[in-house]
């Protein structure tokens, strides 16, 4: 009899169930004492046959909490199959059987949500909205069975509902929030929205990743290329005003030129027309200033020819530093030009002058900090590049109902 009872559920018969239920008032009870594998009312939800259930649940509503060798509720088989009519049904018996969860800790609405029946995930985060938060195995959110399974209107839709600070920024067992599994799998829209939604990017999992670090390579090529070409046409521009600057300082040098031939004095030596006043005035610290100015004058000039050579410079991002490294040089050397300049012509202000040898020594700070920073930053780069790039949170995930 137990045997015909499975054939009446594979045809959705309920005349041969009502049938089989005068004979023996008892067979549901039975099939409940003996937990076979897929038991009658699971049959009848995968294949759909409402009617069926309905007699069933009628008859014996317990049936609806019934788990089979998976640990799968009839509820999850039915939010498996998108069947939302036969899910109201087993909802209208118990509610609670939306925090029921099979073997893999997946309760309903992770299913509805893996397979992408987004209608009945509505559904069942109308009745039971806290089952929406429970975790799998995994430790891993609805949120991250969303990203995982690329369903991005189920996300939306549970975002809109369930989007608080700390749900959304939930971690799983492996630190990873569902940003972290959006930037791994390249899924740009879903990286976007949940940036938008207010997903933190800086958070790290247990491999010390964070989610702008999980984008897949060419995301990341795109993203240099951007930056490479921002910083070569900057360094361009400065480069350009740097050169017409110290070739402007070398021709009227600070302090002005002489106007008229000088036959010399007990002050000054003889002179010409158009020659440097500071030259005569202060031999030594002339020809320093000269230096300083001629080394930004070339450094920018440098400069200028790399980028105008034709040379693929945008293959390798050493490229972009090293004429980054000699912007450096030339800006510090329009320091030094400057402060040379200014210490002669305030012999008569001494506190300006030591006002200048401090500016001096916070530019030299500076450029030791930022110097220690870009070589932190290197060495970071090259750590990383020999640890794994995919964090273990999302590999391995096959577990489906």
């Amino acid at each position: 009899m137990e045997s015909e009872l499975y054939v009446a559920a594979m045809r959705g018969n309920v005349l041969s169930l009502l049938e089989l239920l005068a004979k023996d008032k008892l067979l549901l009870d039975k099939i409940m004492t003996k937990k076979p594998v897929k038991p009658p009312l699971h049959i009848a939800v995968m294949l759909g046959h409402s009617d069926f259930v309905e007699e069933v649940l009628a008859r014996k509503a317990e049936l609806a909490r019934e788990q089979d060798s998976h640990g799968s509720t009839p509820l999850h088989l039915a939010a498996a199959k998108g069947y939302l009519n036969i899910v109201a049904s087993l909802l209208r018996v118990n509610a609670d059987i939306c925090f029921v969860c099979d073997n893999y800790e997946r309760n309903p609405l992770h299913v509805a949500v893996m397979k992408g029946h987004v209608d009945v995930l509505e559904y069942l985060v109308q009745v039971k909205r806290n089952a929406a938060r429970s975790v799998d195995k995994h430790g891993q959110t609805i949120l991250h069975l969303c990203v995982m399974h690329n369903k991005l209107e189920a996300l939306k839709l549970l975002i809109d509902i369930l989007g608080d600070d700390e749900f959304i920024n939930k971690t799983d067992k492996h630190g990873n929030t569902i940003l972290h599994l959006a930037a791994v799998d390249g899924e740009t829209k879903t990286t976007l929205f949940l940036t938008n939604k207010g997903v933190k990017p800086n958070i790290k999992n247990s491999e010390g990743f964070t989610a702008l670090a999980l984008l897949p390579e060419d995301k990341s090529e795109e993203r240099k290329r951007k930056w490479q070409d921002k910083m070569h046409g900057t360094l361009l521009v400065v480069a350009t005003l740097l050169a017409t600057m110290t070739f402007q300082a070398s021709i009227t040098p600070p302090g002005g030129l002489w106007e008229a031939d000088f036959a010399g004095d007990e002050n000054f030596g003889p002179h010409i027309a158009g020659e440097s006043i500071m030259a005569d005035k202060f031999p030594k610290t002339y020809k320093r200033f000269l230096t300083c100015n001629t080394i930004t004058f070339i450094a920018s000039l440098s400069i200028i020819l790399l980028f105008i050579s034709g040379l693929p410079l945008k293959r390798h991002r050493i490229t972009t530093w090293i004429p980054m490294l000699i912007m450096w040089v030339a800006i510090s050397f329009v320091a030094a030009t400057y402060a040379i300049s200014a210490y002669v012509f305030s012999t008569e202000l001494g506190t300006f002058r030591k006002a200048i040898r401090l500016a001096m020594m916070a530019w030299i700070g500076l450029m030791a900090f930022l110097f220690l920073w870009h070589f932190v930053r290197l060495v970071l780069k090259l750590v990383r590049k020999v640890r794994p790039q995919r964090p273990d949170g999302v590999r391995g995930l096959d577990h489906m109902v």
